[in-house]
């Protein structure tokens, strides 16, 4: 565990792509701890959710589709352990290793977080357009420029990169919440604990591969689902 904790710490406070590491031991034991670490923060968080919820200091909410009252038992299974993993860990994790792809990825999300703000259906493709012509431009730049400063850039950005892709996850989960949005003070009890878990994922995307994120998803959702079986 020390050792776990200790190498996750150290990725931290200061992210940087590592060399993809092989050794199997060190995997199982990371994903093990990692995985119980990030149950522990989920049910803090959600403990103290449900005593500001108890003295009125927020208000509760629910889940905006109840997947498996709608789906049962073994769709839900499919779509929270095996479909959602893959698509999310592709969609905020993938580009984590990819000389270009953050470009895009990047500016999509900010493109995303501009449509919400600005609120109207007749500039939403006018901003995506907008951001895809940035990404374009971009992408151009770097690929022209010397490849050394490129390589120095890329390891100077990484951790804001890092820390970006968390957060986008925790704050795209927050579409799952009825009701909930960003003029209310419990999002951040909600975005903090999907970015917590974003950043585990990303630690073990950078460190084993997006294979073995995909993996310590599935189980995490997997055992969210049973505990929300058990308790209800």
């Amino acid at each position: 565990m020390i050792e776990t904790l200790s190498a996750f710490w150290d990725f931290l406070k200061k992210p940087k792509l590592l060399k993809l590491s092989k050794d199997n031991k060190s995997l199982w034991r990371d994903l093990l701890w990692l995985l119980l670490l990030d149950l522990i923060f989920a049910g803090i968080i959600m403990g103290i959710y449900y005593i500001l919820v108890h003295f009125k200091v927020i208000k509760e909410y629910v889940q905006e589709i109840d997947i498996l009252k709608k789906y049962g038992l073994t769709v839900t299974l499919l779509l929270i352990c095996i479909f959602a993993p893959v698509l999310e860990e592709f969609l905020f994790r993938w580009h984590l290793r990819k000389k270009y792809l953050s470009i895009y990825f990047v500016c999509f999300t900010l493109g995303l977080i501009s449509n919400y703000f600005i609120k109207s259906s007749f500039l939403t493709w006018p901003v995506y357009i907008f951001f895809l012509f940035v990404a374009l431009i971009v992408h151009g730049y770097f690929k022209r420029i010397d490849i050394r400063k490129r390589l120095v850039f890329q390891q100077k950005s990484f951790g804001y990169l890092f820390y970006y892709s968390a957060i986008i996850f925790g704050l795209t989960h927050l579409g799952n919440i009825k009701g909930l949005t960003l003029s209310d003070p419990a999002f951040i009890l909600f975005v903090i604990s999907q970015t917590f878990t974003g950043i585990s994922l990303g630690f073990i995307r950078i460190k084993y591969g997006l294979g073995y994120s995909m993996l310590l998803h599935g189980f995490f959702n997997f055992i969210l689902l049973l505990l929300t079986v058990f308790f209800s």
